[in-house]
This record gives structure tokens, C-alpha cells and sequence, in this order.
């Protein structure tokens, strides 16, 4: 890594660590006087993006898919398979989704022309609860026009941050 890639890395995370609701977290980042969350020396920072959606039904190859049968699946799917992946990989490193801190997600419309984002949203709530002790990163959901695949209707980034014990 550069020292430029280094100097960003650091700044986005100081930033990000700056916006956000820590208290239900099971991890603890030290407050500033202003309010803003301070992130410890050591800190890990993980940068996920570029999710490839596999909410292809099962027996789909790569060349059936977007053939009848072999859809992608609605917004809810897709959420879900891309939260599952970020859930796996998280916990294949020791880490899980507690440790994500920030969510970019990018959403397509549906052939109809409507944005469903309640879809997506219910995607999020099987890994993400708010209140009694749940967890929720901050997280921005932008509307585009489309993805680089036409069955893709979400492409969701992900910060996630570990402070060592």
C-alpha cells in the first residue's frame, strides 16, 4: 500500500469514525470533547465493495443466468445474498458484522420503474436490528440509473473497523 492509499485509508476512517452511533456497538471507540468518536491506534479498517450478487437460483451457471428461470431475484434477494456474502467473509477473517460501521448502497429500479427499497430493507433488518442492544452502521442509499449487469438491482459497500484487544 502507498503512503497516499495509507494517508486516505486513515482519513476515511477517522471521518467515518467521526459519524457514527458507536453506543450499541460491542466495540467502544474512545469520545472526543465534541462529540466525534476517536479511533484507537492499531485499528483495522476493511473496505468491501464490488459484491457480486449471487441470488441466481440454485443449478443457474453463468450462461443461463438472466435466462427465464435463472433471474436474479428482487431487491430483497439480492440484498440478502450480498449481506449474507459480507457476512462470510467477515467471519472467515474473525470478524462479524458488528465490526461494520459504514453502508453505501446503490439500487437500481425495477422493470416497473419504482425503487424498492423496502425491499432492501427488510434485506437489511435479518442482519442489522435497531434498538435493545442491536446494531445499525451508518449507512446512505443512493438511487442510479443502472449497474454493469441489467439483472443487478443493488451493489452494496461496506467499511468495517476492529479495535485490537
Amino acid at each position: 500500500m502507498s503512503r497516499f492509499e495509507r494517508s486516505l485509508s486513515l482519513a476515511a476512517t477517522l471521518m467515518l469514525a467521526a459519524l457514527l452511533p458507536m453506543s450499541a456497538s460491542t466495540q467502544e471507540f474512545p469520545k472526543g470533547e465534541d462529540g466525534g468518536f476517536i479511533v484507537p491506534a492499531g485499528a483495522e479498517t476493511l473496505f468491501y465493495s464490488g459484491s457480486i450478487n449471487f441470488a441466481y437460483p440454485e443449478g443457474c451457471s453463468r450462461e443461463d443466468r438472466g435466462n427465464t428461470g435463472c433471474m436474479a431475484g428482487d431487491m430483497e434477494a439480492q440484498g440478502t445474498a450480498i449481506l449474507e456474502g459480507f457476512k462470510g467473509r467477515l467471519e472467515a477473517r474473525g470478524w462479524s458484522l458488528q465490526n461494520v460501521v459504514r453502508m453505501n448502497v446503490y439500487g437500481v429500479a425495477g422493470e416497473d420503474g419504482t425503487m424498492d427499497g423496502a425491499g432492501f430493507n427488510r434485506a437489511y433488518a435479518k442482519y442489522f436490528q435497531r434498538g435493545d442492544g442491536g446494531w445499525t452502521p451508518a449507512r446512505t442509499f443512493v438511487e442510479i440509473k443502472a449497474l454493469f449487469n441489467p439483472a443487478l438491482l443493488v451493489e452494496v459497500e461496506i467499511v468495517a473497523m476492529k479495535v485490537p484487544n
